[in-house]
């Protein structure tokens, strides 16, 4: 039996036992695991945060310092806070809309 076919099975299985529709167990779930991947996002972005105080100090950093050709670990930071804010600003989005 294939995942999908599983999934649906499962699914067929938990409708018949839940008090709720297709639907609401489908968005549960959506909204679940929006939820968990933002707390994963947070988390990412505060150990930013106790590493370099905000994106804007580490954006000054880079601008002041430059990026030594040796070490690109500050830009590669800055890089993933950019990713993680935009990220978070997408699934908030999406959250919204449902």
């Amino acid at each position: 039996m294939g995942t999908g076919a599983r999934v649906k099975g499962v699914l067929s299985r938990a409708l018949e036992i839940l008090p709720s529709s297709e639907e609401d167990v489908v968005l549960t779930g959506v909204i679940t695991k929006i939820n968990e991947r933002m707390v994963e996002l947070k988390l990412a972005e505060k150990r930013l945060t106790e590493k370099y105080g905000s994106l804007e100090k580490l954006e000054d950093i880079i601008k002041e310092k430059g990026i030594p050709p040796e070490d690109h670990k500050a830009y590669n930071d800055l890089l993933e806070w950019r990713a993680i804010r935009h990220e978070l600003r997408e699934l908030a989005r999406l959250l919204e809309s449902i």
